[in-house]
């Protein structure tokens, strides 16, 4: 992994599979590239890759960009293979992972019979393809600094196309190799028993206080409750 750059982009805590991939991939020599700040997934891609170009014409011995994303799982003979694979193609290659709904976060490009279009967990990117689509991306400048738009999402042809798949098309499609990769993604989130008696409580409450004759006293307000933190 000597002459792989990774590079990641996160708005949340790196979960820690993907903490422990990053730290195995870099004990074997690939370097790091952290993206992090923006909630706008198309832009920080924009923003990684761009960085990712200039860290490349700084460092000429890198030949692999490989992309992760901070929910997988990667074992680092996996990474190597893919690399591996994307510099004998000269095409961008990516792993195989599950969705929440089990499915492969892939689906075949309609237009090249053999190369797909997929989401950008894993995903190995020869340095010469790269730096080629950045010349051919328009420009374009935020808070006083220069990026380049390797992907963006909006309506095409009746649908829509998200940003991991417009990369994949403007990357001229990516080979998917038979090498599986884990996603990590939290279970379900449920209110606790407290909270749901306390709801049932100051419901019961507003029943009584709706059915009092007028002129009777009322109860006092009742502090309002914290029901728990919402997650994505």
């Amino acid at each position: 992994m000597n002459k792989t750059l990774v590079v990641m982009s996160s708005n949340r805590e790196v979960e820690k599979q993907t903490k422990h991939t990053l730290q195995n991939l870099a004990n074997l020599g690939a370097m790091l590239l952290m993206e992090t700040g923006s909630a706008d997934v198309a832009f920080a891609r924009c923003r990684a890759l761009s960085w990712a170009c200039d860290t490349l014409r700084e460092h000429p011995d890198r030949d692999i960009v490989l992309m992760l994303d901070d929910d997988m799982d990667v074992p680092v003979e996996t990474a190597q293979a893919l690399a591996d694979k994307a510099r004998e193609l000269g095409r961008a290659c990516s792993a195989v992972y599950a969705t929440l709904t089990a499915k492969v976060a892939a689906a075949r490009w309609a237009e090249r019979p053999g190369l797909w279009l997929v989401g950008l967990g894993c995903v190995a990117i020869p340095r010469a393809l790269l730096l080629e689509l950045e010349e051919r991306s328009e420009s374009f400048e935020l808070n006083g600094k220069f990026y380049s738009a390797f992907t963006w999402c909006g309506p095409e042809k009746g649908g829509w196309i998200a940003e991991d798949f417009r990369l994949s098309i403007n990357l001229g499609g990516v080979h998917l190799c038979p090498l599986a990769v884990g996603h990590i993604k939290k279970g379900a989130l449920w209110p606790d028993d407290e909270t749901l008696e306390q709801l049932a409580q100051d419901h019961a409450v507003g029943a009584i206080a709706e059915t009092r004759p007028a002129g009777a006293q009322s109860l006092p307000p009742q502090q309002p409750q914290t029901i728990g933190e919402h997650r994505t």
